[in-house]
């Protein structure tokens, strides 16, 4: 991108009033969801395809996020109250 990370900061808290990392992060959250609701991928095969090395880290930085784990999400993204 040829700019310093601390331009590029600044830049994405004047447009998004977040930092590089809450950006980063959110499109990492996003990005975790959709495997989990539109796949059958593994919560492993998932971790790795975002660039995590340790699922178990993945699993804490989900949940951390999203309040609940990927498998919870999962199952939740499935569950039918009407049924």
């Amino acid at each position: 991108m040829n700019i310093t990370p601390n331009y590029l900061n600044a830049l994405c808290q004047e447009f998004f009033l977040k930092t590089v990392s809450e950006v980063i992060q959110e499109r990492v959250i996003l990005e975790a969801k959709r495997m989990l609701m539109h796949t059958s991928l593994s919560i492993s095969e998932i971790a790795y395809k975002l660039g995590f090395n340790d699922n178990s880290y993945f699993g804490r930085y989900f949940k951390k996020v999203v309040g609940m784990t990927p498998e919870n999400f999962r199952k939740s993204c499935f569950y039918s109250p009407n049924v």
